[in-house]
């Protein structure tokens, strides 16, 4: 599938404003929470958080430059703070990260779209940072 028609498809799913809240909060706790606990497993110098950014990354680099250089500066940042503080900090956020996507789906009345494909579990994030970015710059939804 194509970008825009993956972001169709998640958008589909999050029309409810309290929906897209509980995203907006919820997926960049969940990413951070999860950078804070793969953080801490190395494989010599390198630890599974890096390899798992660069992964993902690199299936965003099949949808769209952009949103690969947006995820890659909100990993970044979520990395450099992720690393640094131990698994049950990332243990927490990642458990709050998902209390608020739950509470979202609660609001909007509809199952999570991951539920139907696995796939969407990388979109949210993509889509949420290109969403940052639309605030920031004012330049409308990516939806």
């Amino acid at each position: 599938m194509t970008k825009a028609e993956l972001f169709s498809e998640y958008a589909a799913y999050h029309q409810d404003p309290r929906n897209r809240l509980c995203h907006f909060i919820g997926i960049p706790t969940i990413v951070f929470g999860l950078i804070a606990m793969t953080g801490m497993l190395h494989f010599g110098p390198i630890d599974l958080a890096l390899v798992l950014i660069i992964a993902v990354l690199a299936y965003y680099a099949t949808l769209d430059f952009l949103g690969t250089l947006l995820s890659a500066i909100a990993f970044a940042v979520l990395y450099a703070i992720g690393v640094h503080l131990g698994w049950q900090i990332g243990l927490t956020a990642f458990a709050i990260g998902w209390v608020f996507q739950l509470v979202g789906h609660r609001f909007e009345g509809s199952k999570p779209k991951f539920l139907e494909n696995l796939v969407y579990l990388l979109i949210g994030p993509i889509y949420i940072f290109e969403e940052w970015f639309a605030m920031v710059t004012r330049r409308g939804g990516s939806a």
